[in-house]
């Protein structure tokens, strides 16, 4: 099925019953401080002494104390003594709520009340209480999106956010859908550059977060949602602490919550504690690890996250596991075709429903459609549009647990002279094929090459007449090591002497001019590799590809 997305995700029906602020509601002073009974309520709940006992032993997540009530600020608190009962954590929900209740038009009352019932865990109450915000509309929007992101409904709060940020103060929406934390390098560079607001950042980052977006295949993008959240509490956060504290938040722990959330672990360091998100509170880094200044066809993922990278954990499926794939390039006329084929024999799955996605941008070409097969590696031919695109396979199993392939791919060349991308084929197939669709039904599910000593390779030549004389050169280069000799064993039934680079002739078979290969690969090490091959027509126009492959391991 192949349909048109247009620029907002499709919500879901249950958020039509979420009221909106009436028209003409007045604007919000975000920037002020806190004050009045929210400030109250605040400062009562992480202020008082609830013991008369002098001794001092630190709380500690990982040891299961819990303070506050597994809120940010249990790891302010210095004594197992002072850890709040049932009682006093259910007071402090009732204060929020009459709060709000009073103040439904006070934008900092509603949405520090929010935020509070979040923190502690009563997301029903915090929906509750976010429906009823008579403030600013797109304030109320925000509001809500952190309610119901907070409560696993992420893809009705990424509808909420993008309501709200169109109408929001530009300075606000600025601070929001600020990215620099989580890029590196050039990119990081680039886009502090970019003024805000602007139509180029506003374009950088749609394209970051869709290459960011965890699966394709579900509405919305949960790790854009995950990220305007902690934005957006880090707002309140800095106000409560300065109404409770009267401190400021330090700069690190504004980069820390912007890349991995909110602290759940810490220990003492000295006099002062270190503090982290865990690795198992933000596992998933679904932001690629390569640049997006060195293109889609670069695009690579390290999906699970070390404590120092980008993390996020999703409450609505996992676990996630990434598994590798292939993707080859094949031209039918003027239109792109694309054989693909994912390796779901790693994970735990038995035969899962599957699914291919092909996406052309955050708003561009999108086509959703089952995956036509019901082994563990399925492999199929499908016709796309012509531009970059994002290529995947996801697969869902019980429990939540989901994997996917992914792969940027752009277009073929578009001269006289064109090559196809070279697929890997099984080389346990009877014979060589002989025909796109027989090379689809053998091609392997991932670029490795295990415990054989033949590699079997199909492409086509596309832009020759029937006849043609075409010259062809095949070369394999180790990564790191130059052109390889002494593995080349034939090439469709020819033999050929070692060589660097081994050529030879044929005559083109029509404007689309198949060519399977088979080399012997026994004597290559484990390591990663490239298969090149060039063809020149008689005219000397002169086409290549290349083929990455590793060779051995997992």
């Amino acid at each position: 099925m192949t349909r048109a997305r247009g620029p907002l995700f499709l919500a879901l029906a249950a958020t039509a019953s979420i009221a909106t602020a009436p028209a003409g509601a007045q604007e919000v002073a975000w920037e002020r401080e806190l004050r009045g009974d929210i400030r109250n309520v605040l400062r009562n709940h992480y202020l008082r002494d609830l013991s008369s006992d002098s001794r001092s032993i630190d709380c500690l997540a990982e040891r299961g104390d819990n303070c506050f009530g597994g809120d940010h600020e249990d790891w302010f608190c210095r004594r197992v003594f002072d850890c709040r009962t049932p009682a006093v954590r259910f007071q402090f929900v009732m204060e929020l709520i009459g709060a709000a209740d009073d103040g439904p038009d006070d934008p900092y009352v509603v949405a520090q009340a929010v935020y509070g019932l979040a923190r502690v865990g009563r997301t029903l109450n915090a929906i509750d209480q976010a429906r009823r915000c008579r403030a600013a509309e797109w304030w109320c929007d925000l509001v809500m999106g952190l309610a119901l992101h907070r409560a696993g409904r992420s893809a009705q709060a990424g509808e909420r956010y993008r309501s709200g940020l169109q109408g929001a103060d530009p300075e606000l929406a600025c601070r929001l859908t600020d990215i620099r934390e989580l890029l590196d390098g050039s990119d990081g560079d680039f886009y502090r550059r970019l003024p805000c607001p602007g139509p180029e950042r506003t374009d950088f980052e749609e394209r970051f977060w869709w290459l960011s977006d965890p699966l394709l295949s579900r509405p919305g993008n949960d790790r854009r949602t995950e990220h305007l959240t902690r934005r957006f509490e880090l707002l309140l956060h800095e106000r409560l602490r300065r109404a409770v504290y009267n401190r400021r938040t330090l700069p690190t722990y504004h980069i820390d919550v912007t890349r991995r959330g909110h602290p759940d672990s810490w220990r003492p360091r000295g006099r002062d504690l270190e503090t982290w998100k865990s690795e198992r509170g933000a596992r998933y880094r679904f932001t690629p690890a390569s640049l997006l200044g060195d293109g889609i066809e670069a695009l690579r993922y390290e999906l699970e996250a070390s404590r120092w990278d980008e993390g996020f954990t999703p409450t609505e499926y996992g676990t996630v596991f990434e598994v590798p794939g292939q993707v080859g390039r094949f031209k039918d006329g003027d239109s792109l075709v694309l054989a693909v084929a994912a390796d779901l024999d790693a994970v735990p799955f038995s035969a899962p429903p599957s699914r291919f996605i092909a996406s052309g941008g955050p708003n561009g070409f999108f086509v959703d459609e089952g995956v036509p097969a019901a082994d563990l590696s399925p492999s199929f031919a499908t016709g796309v549009a012509a531009v970059p695109l994002l290529a995947a396979i996801e697969a869902f199993g019980r429990g939540g647990a989901v994997a996917r392939m992914r792969q940027g791919v752009m277009p073929l060349d578009t001269g006289a002279l064109v090559l196809s991308d070279p697929l890997l084929v099984d080389p346990l197939l009877p014979e060589l094929p002989e025909s796109r669709a027989e090379a689809v039904d053998g091609m392997l599910p991932q670029t490795r090459i295990g415990s054989t000593n033949e590699m079997v390779a199909y492409l086509e030549v596309y832009g020759l007449q029937d006849g043609q004389m075409m010259q062809v050169s095949l070369a394999l280069e180790r990564e790191g090591a130059g052109m390889l000799t002494r593995v080349v064993r034939s090439l469709s039934g020819r033999s050929a002497d070692p060589a660097p680079t081994v050529t030879w002739t044929e005559p083109a078979s029509g404007p689309t001019h198949p060519m399977a290969l088979s080399l012997d690969v026994e004597a290559l090490e484990d390591g990663n590799y490239d298969l090149k091959i060039e063809v020149t027509g008689p005219d000397g126009s002169v086409a290549s590809t290349v083929r990455r492959f590793a060779v051995g391991g997992r």
